[in-house]
């Protein structure tokens, strides 16, 4: 049996909504690769959707803040302990990590010192390494020389890692490329399911993040909004999208607020609504890139906890934290932390987009067309990420020194 005809063992984890979204798109790309695959790790539902048997819960890794990974430290390094020895019994042809930072690290560590004592080794690959241009670049130190292979998601990042004598290569993008598509599919479709019959109404996303922390300290923040901007806004048709795994919570949230135009949807399966959205107010992440690539006029938010919003201060670099505007090199989406993520600064800045719509349409559209420039998007057919992410992959399987 040929190299390329044997089963294929591959462990990936993946810890969160977005990183579980990558990696699905990383597994499609090594499904056109080999036809005999056993994906085992940790996912969510679109990577147990081409076919990861997933261990645990992906929720269970879905921490973020300082407080809370100190309160989760003993959970999580029980889990990379579990997690070393199912590999270390599997042998894995390759292990691969997507985002989940901290835990991701914590894993590639102790697996170095696991393959040395159990006279096994594999090759190393994590997608989306840490965020150096927000989160400091004294982090990058940790990572060097870790992994066979770190891959970034923003072909900016390839020369920030460079200067600090660290490779980090550019594969693409998949939430360009999700978009890239999604614009082609419907360019001549004109999607009408979120469509209001009254072209005054104003079509508002409120998107509190998928961590059961971020819809804690985010979610009673826009419900205040809601209720608060009742007469303000009569003609505003609020939209929550979520994730399969907090539609059930967010609901039952808003369950007892009928005199309000509310709607909350599953946006994995309503992805159209990006396209009769007028404005959005998103927690910070990865969302804000998805936004400003559908020209939408978009106010980000984050709320934590006391400890972590006091070492964020000392930490962040509020400059560069919201994706679009590090991509961009220029501020353009306004960005509420802690204190000043309440529902009347929101309101304030919802109130200023909306009296100048058309104004902010516009500019979107220069950003939206700015960051596929940047990107080396211009031509849609000239990067795929899943195919590249599979080609590297597979390279490393078939050319690794066991």
């Amino acid at each position: 049996m040929t190299s390329k005809n044997k089963c294929k063992k591959i462990f990936l984890l993946a810890g969160e909504s977005s990183g579980d979204y990558i990696g699905s798109c990383i597994m499609k790309g090594i499904k056109k690769k080999y036809q005999n695959i056993n994906f085992f790790g940790v996912g969510g539902p679109l990577m147990q959707k081409e076919g990861l048997n997933s261990l645990y819960d992906i929720n269970e890794f879905n921490i973020i803040g300082f407080l809370n990974t100190i309160l989760n430290f003993k959970k999580l390094n029980y889990y990379v302990n579990q997690i070393i020895k199912i590999i270390i019994k599997e042998k894995p042809d390759i292990v691969i990590t997507v985002d989940t930072k901290g835990f991701s690290l914590a894993l590639a560590k102790n697996l170095k010192k696991a393959f040395k004592i159990f006279a096994f080794k594999s090759p190393l690959i994590h997608f989306v390494p840490p965020t150096i241009w927000a989160y400091g670049k004294s982090r990058i130190k940790k990572w060097k020389n870790l992994h066979n292979e770190l891959i970034c998601l923003y072909k900016i990042e390839e020369n920030i890692f460079k200067e600090y004598g660290t490779k980090c290569t550019y594969l693409g993008n998949p939430i360009i490329e999700k978009y890239l598509a999604y614009e082609q599919k419907t360019s001549d479709n004109k999607l009408n399911n979120y469509s209001s019959s009254n072209s005054k109404n104003i079509n508002c996303l409120l998107l509190p993040g998928s961590r059961n922390s971020e819809i804690k300290y985010i979610f009673p923040e826009f419900i205040k909004l809601i209720q608060n901007s009742h007469h303000q806004f009569k003609n505003i048709n609020w939209i929550i999208p979520t994730t399969k795994t907090q539609y059930t919570k967010i609901l039952s949230k808003v369950d007892d607020m009928n005199d309000y135009s509310i709607k909350v949807i599953i946006l994995e399966d309503n992805y159209e609504i990006f396209k009769n959205a007028n404005v959005a107010i998103a927690c910070s992440g990865t969302i804000t890139l998805e936004l400003v690539l559908f020209k939408i006029p978009t106010i980000a938010v984050y709320k934590t906890d006391f400890l972590s919003s006091l070492i964020g201060r000392l930490m962040v670099n509020f400059k560069n934290v919201i994706l679009p505007n590090f991509l961009l090199g220029e501020f353009v989406v306004p960005f509420l932390f802690q204190e000043k993520c309440n529902h009347v600064q929101i309101k304030k800045l919802l109130y200023n987009y909306i009296k100048n719509l058309e104004h902010q349409n516009n500019l979107y559209k220069k950003h939206s067309k700015k960051i596929l420039q940047n990107m080396n998007y211009m031509n849609a057919n000239s990067i795929n990420f899943s195919n590249n992410a599979a080609k590297m992959i597979s390279n490393l399987i078939e050319g690794f020194n066991r």
